[in-house]
């Protein structure tokens, strides 16, 4: 007995990432492994001096954190899970999510569920951004759960993971 109570303490204090499938019929849970923010916050990049938001500054506040490579960064929030929007704001099921691009090019976004079988939804990517620094964008989820986005420009990738919750 008091080898299982130390297997389950151990197995309980190496969990830090977000659980979903809560009160889902199925009796085991899946743990989502969200991306969390660095150990040191990213430097936010320089503007971009050009297309139609030259002097705009992209930085995280709070509740989020900067996350990217030498190609995107996207701001995401610390506990990992995005709440959709209502669908008076239009995105029923989506969320909003400002990408900075750093490689030049048409971003593309892709999403997939990792804790269970979906399809996924195309993304909003609005033209008019020109083709480096900011970019606003509408990602939409079909379901609640533990979702993989990718997101693309110039022959650069980012990939996170995020706990949608329900609406």
């Amino acid at each position: 007995m008091r080898w299982l109570v130390l297997l389950l303490l151990l197995s309980a204090e190496g969990c830090s990432s977000a659980e979903v499938g809560a009160g889902s019929p199925t009796p085991t849970r899946a743990i989502c492994p969200v991306t969390t923010p660095p150990p040191v916050a990213m430097t936010p990049p320089p503007t971009a001096g050009v297309g139609p938001n030259p002097t705009l500054i992209f930085r995280a506040g709070q509740g989020s954190f900067l996350f990217g490579n030498d190609g995107l960064i996207v701001l995401l929030p610390d506990d990992g899970t995005f709440h959709p929007s209502d669908a008076v704001r239009g995105l029923p099921g989506g969320i909003k999510l400002g990408w900075w691009r750093i490689a030049h090019g048409d971003l593309t976004i892709t999403t997939r569920r990792l804790d269970a079988v979906s399809t996924s939804l195309p993304a909003d990517v609005p033209a008019g951004y020109g083709d480096v620094g900011f970019q606003a964008t509408g990602v939409n989820f079909p379901a609640a759960g533990c979702w993989q986005v990718t997101g693309s420009v110039g022959g650069k990738t980012l990939e996170f993971v995020v706990n949608v919750a329900p609406q």
